[in-house]
């Protein structure tokens, strides 16, 4: 008799015994009232959208007919949450299937179960948004926290000659756990591992560049609270083995002078190495003052399965005071931000970077609002020596400063909201190359930019706002100048079951910039748009919507394309 008939026969009286105390458990047992597991829910959508799209002048950017209908399904069971989602489309004549997700959650007090697709976070660098399909469970009986997490974290894909940007994979498997104490007053401790491997075997036979890959990873991490909470000090530090070939020479304890325990845990190869991630916070809070100071450090060539890609190489300080007075009506806020790569010396460049935020709030009344910041940015690339050689080229240094002011009125009377919001600001950007002959040595951009809006709201339904937005900029490489206005109003009909909309808008732009004999040349460009949106429902899950919008463009001088688009969409909804 083979394994799968063994656990078939075991599993089916215990199924049958589980459906038969279904009713039981639900009239009788005071299990359910603990638990937010229920017997069945449904539920899901469907809906219908077709599109049309025309051009004069230009080049159809779409097809001109388009009709997409999607669907989908989603029920929970005891627990059992799955799903199924459907697209169709016209504009590639096939389906688009989404990848199918089965998942099956179940809570009861302190003890949490997840089977399926699952993720959770266990520290930044370690585990953190990779999903596995496998199982978790959490436990956490009053301050004392267990998460074991297990299963395959990424699926074989073979190469292909039909798909040339499709990147192949291994099968790779994924282990995880986190223990951890939480004290009353919000400090806690917790340790985690995480444990990754591809499956070698999962792409045998196949001509591939890739190697499969193994990595470790173990994380203590803490917080405390001091001072009632207004003091505290948090870190977290992972180091990461990891081996980028698992088909390499393997090396025994005696060659690396570790213990046999290690060895027998984690197989240490030619291309595995050693590295680390952490970072460091001290906060400190006040009535009327605040202060958090950080340091995060990044190895070069760190790297960790549990999550993206990950920027290695890499030191940063951070400093954010903050000031409220006057019952906060007053807040000053600053972020400081000091970082720069090239840990280890031993690359030819090394880039600096230098942040200085500052943002100011003030509530004068209910009526007036005004916002301010100052944003500056420093970037410095120096060129190393080695051997005793300077490096004459390649260095670069960038300094930007922004500034913005945005007051904001509103006006709330018995039958009106008016709201007027501006917004005015000042950009700079200087740039200077080292060393390189071919450039100028310099770069410089100076920009202002302006914006006014104007809504209000009546109690007929009606909803009007305007906007103007000006824009102006001038550079080594030439001068841009934008101005647009838009208007839009919108209508609420029928209870508020049919909904109307309009928008319209201008916006003229100029460009001029010098050619290479010193002569300049001068575009100006002007563009109309205008949109009529409507919605209408037809019941508590039917929904209509129709869109039409077009876009007209003109040359006013200089070289360009005239052209006309005009596209519209009619879509159907319905939830059930």
């Amino acid at each position: 008799m083979d394994l799968h008939t063994i656990i078939s026969k075991i599993l089916a009286p215990f199924c049958i015994l589980l459906i038969a105390a279904i009713p039981a458990f639900s009239q009788s047992s005071s299990f359910w009232d603990d638990t937010d597991l229920s017997i069945f829910r449904s539920g899901g959508s469907i809906g219908l959208t077709a599109s049309m799209y025309t051009a004069q002048g230009i080049d159809n950017r779409r097809p001109p007919g388009i009709l997409q209908t999607n669907a989908n399904l989603n029920f929970t069971a005891l627990g059992l949450r799955s799903g199924f989602t459907l697209n169709y489309s016209t504009d590639d004549s096939g389906f688009r299937q989404n990848m199918n997700s089965i998942n099956y959650s179940a809570r009861w007090r302190w003890l949490t179960f997840r089977a399926g697709d699952v993720n959770t976070r266990f520290s930044d660098y370690s585990l953190n948004g990779t999903t596995i399909r496998g199982g978790y469970v959490r436990v956490n009986p009053g301050n004392f926290l267990i998460e074991v997490i297990g299963g395959k974290s990424k699926r074989v894909v073979r190469p292909s000659l039909e798909s040339a940007f499709r990147e192949p994979s291994f099968n790779q498997w994924a282990f995880g756990a986190k223990m951890g104490i939480t004290g009353t007053n919000g400090s806690y401790f917790n340790l985690n591992t995480f444990y990754a491997q591809d499956d070698a075997a999962s792409l045998s036979g196949e001509i591939i560049e890739i190697k499969p890959q193994e990595n470790l990873t173990l994380t203590p991490e803490f917080r405390v609270n001091l001072f009632d909470g207004r003091l505290t000090l948090e870190s977290q530090f992972t180091t990461s083995v990891f081996t980028r070939d698992l088909e390499g020479e393997p090396f025994s304890s005696s060659d690396l002078g570790v213990p046999v325990f290690f060895t027998a845990i984690y197989q240490p190869r030619a291309s595995t190495h050693v590295n680390y991630a952490g970072k460091a916070l001290a906060g400190f809070r006040s009535d009327f003052f605040d202060m958090n100071i950080g340091y995060e450090r990044i190895q070069p060539g760190f790297m960790s399965l549990g999550r993206g890609t990950v920027r290695n190489d890499v030191e940063t300080i951070t400093l954010s005071p903050a000031v409220r007075f006057f019952k906060n009506r007053l807040s000053v806020r600053s972020d400081i931000t000091l970082g720069r790569d090239n840990l280890l010396g031993t690359r030819f460049q090394t880039q600096s970077n230098t942040s200085i935020g500052t943002n100011v709030q003030i509530v004068f009344s209910e009526v007036f609002h005004l916002t301010t910041s100052y944003n500056m940015l420093l970037n410095d690339i120096t060129m190393n020596s080695f051997d005793g050689i300077d490096q004459s080229m390649g260095g670069q240094s960038q300094v930007s400063h922004n500034l913005m002011l945005q007051p904001n009125f509103t006006f709330i009377g018995d039958d009106f909201i008016h709201n007027i919001a501006l917004s005015g600001g000042y950009l700079t950007v200087n740039s200077s190359f080292i060393g390189d002959p071919e450039s100028s040595n310099s770069f410089f951009s100076e920009s202002y930019t302006g914006m006014l809006s104007y809504a209000i709201t009546l109690p007929t339904g009606i909803t009007l706002n305007s906007s103007g937005n000006y824009l102006t900029n001038s550079s080594d490489g030439g001068e841009i100048q934008n101005i647009g206005i838009n208007f839009g109003t919108s209508y609420a009909l029928f209870n508020r079951k049919l909904t109307l909309g309009l928008n319209l808008g201008i916006n003229q732009s100029r460009l001029e910039r010098e050619v290479m004999n010193g002569t300049a040349i001068t575009n100006r460009f002007q563009q109309l748009v205008s949109g009529i949106n409507s919605s209408y429902r037809l019941t508590d899950k039917d929904t209509f919507n129709l869109t039409l919008r077009s876009r007209n463009s003109r040359v006013l001088d200089g070289t360009g394309n005239d052209y006309t688009e005009l596209e519209g969409s009619f879509r159907y909804q319905r939830t059930f």
